[in-house]
């Protein structure tokens, strides 16, 4: 049986969400020129949580006319602390916003279907359903790619292949690489759903779905190798893991799941640039579930990853190492009829992580965020995810891993299962939350006290 994500697949079923922002004719005060269309983008400056350290923005519609509604592992940050955020609404199109955290506002930078039609790039009735790929900063601009279609089955033949696109933040241009490739596309078929970057040699890496094959793309030429998939899979179709690294020698390592062979997903690949495709074998995965979240720290001397079980590893480059440190707790169960978990962000320190629950594809207001203790295995529970915003009650997925900004703030993305919401952008100073909800109990604890 091959595995796939409740989630994903009741989102499919999404129409889209009806609300339309007001552009006007011409740029003025918090507004700024589209590169791929004359009208003027709408800059969002959000609005405060109920608790203290949380801050909120709503994506707001493209100029030409997408309605995001979902973003999968879609959120990244680069090194001046800039968050990228990745909307779509998995039918159609799929976009690109950036948070300027220094200013605190959020805006559209570009979508797939606008750059490539600038590019002469997009066919009569094609679609890109998603950057389900974390925005990916890469010597300078930050690149995604699409996935147009989910599915585990050969259906991805009858669409063309996947797009690579980049945002230049020195430029404010969004581009579609691929319109220079053979086809206008990166492989006549396929779709991208993870990316890794490999600065020394100027490459990225990505892995595909459905096959879980691994691409290569070198910026300089701008052209994409497919590199095939290990060997061991027999399989036609894989669920890819959504995070993979790099490490200092430029070793690609990743993972993917297919209930059908335990014993080939049960542990870490890698593909090494000199010897090819191998396997870590000692790396073992609980359950065999293929990785989702993760973060290096210290230059990526040390990374630590999780899978949408709440499930927690850590690698250690210098001792070629992987140690499994325990898994979230919740007191629920953890699966697709479950708990899962796409939320991921280790603090500043490296001491712990913060994780939250989404629930798909039943859906439920119960989700929440906890603090795994990286050291101690322990797990506690900070909050419910209402709490930090009203406007949280109705958004039953929560997705980002490794989106920090320069101040020690982390940023997720949220939506629901309805079509009358937006995906919401939520920011969160764990400090000051956890001031705050201190200050809440101790009134509370007062009131009770004074009855």
């Amino acid at each position: 049986m091959l595995r796939f994500s409740g989630a994903e697949t009741m989102m499919r079923q999404l129409v889209h969400l009806g609300v339309v922002l007001a552009f006007c004719a011409m740029p003025a005060v918090g507004q700024t020129a589209d590169q791929q269309n004359p009208q003027s983008v709408k800059v969002e400056k959000g609005w405060a949580g109920t608790l203290d350290g949380t801050w909120n923005w709503r994506l707001p519609d493209t100029p030409n006319g997408l309605h995001p509604t979902q973003s999968w592992h879609a959120t990244g940050s680069a090194p001046d602390g800039d968050i990228y955020v990745g909307g779509m609404d998995h039918k159609t199109n799929a976009a690109l916003y950036r948070i300027d955290a220094r200013a605190g506002t959020l805006r559209h930078v570009g979508d797939a279907r606008s750059a490539s039609e600038a590019a002469h790039n997009w066919l009569p009735g094609e679609t890109a359903q998603k950057f389900h790929t974390r925005p990916l900063w890469h010597n300078g601009k930050i690149y995604v790619a699409t996935m147009d279609r989910s599915d585990l089955n050969p259906g991805y033949l009858d669409r063309r292949g996947f797009h690579w696109y980049a945002y230049d933040p020195a430029h404010d241009s969004f581009t579609d690489l691929s319109a220079s490739e053979p086809g206008g596309t990166a492989v006549p078929h396929g779709n991208l759903v993870t990316l890794a970057s490999d600065s020394i040699h100027n490459v990225i890496y990505g892995a595909g779905v459905p096959t879980g094959a691994i691409y290569r793309y070198d910026v300089a030429s701008g052209r994409t190798q497919d590199l095939g998939r290990p060997a061991s899979y027999k399989q036609p179709y894989v669920y890819t893991g959504r995070v993979m690294w790099v490490d200092a020698r430029g070793r690609l390592y990743f993972t993917a799941s297919n209930w059908d062979e335990p014993a080939v997903h049960d542990h870490v690949h890698y593909y090494d640039p000199e010897t090819g495709f191998g396997e870590e074998k000692d790396w073992l995965l609980k359950d065999g579930m293929a990785l989702e979240t993760g973060q290096c720290m210290e230059g990526g001397k040390w990374c630590v990853f999780g899978d949408d079980r709440g499930h927690v590893y850590r690698f250690d480059q210098d001792a070629h190492t992987w140690t499994y440190l325990g898994q979230v707790e919740t007191g629920k169960k953890a699966g697709w009829d479950g708990v899962e978990f796409w939320l991921f962000a280790v603090a500043p320190g490296g001491k712990s992580v913060y994780v939250a629950t989404s629930t798909s594809p039943r859906p439920s207001a119960d989700t929440a965020l906890y603090e795994f203790d990286l050291a101690s295995g322990r797990t506690q529970r900070i909050c419910a995810l209402a709490e930090l915003d009203p406007a949280l009650a109705h958004s039953h997925v929560h997705t980002g891993y490794n989106a920090w900004d320069a101040q020690g703030r982390f940023y997720f993305a949220s939506f629901g299962y309805s079509d009358d919401q937006s995906v919401l952008v939520t920011r969160i100073d764990p400090a000051r939350l956890k001031t705050a909800l201190g200050r809440r109990a101790e009134t509370k604890g007062d009131t009770d006290a004074g009855k």
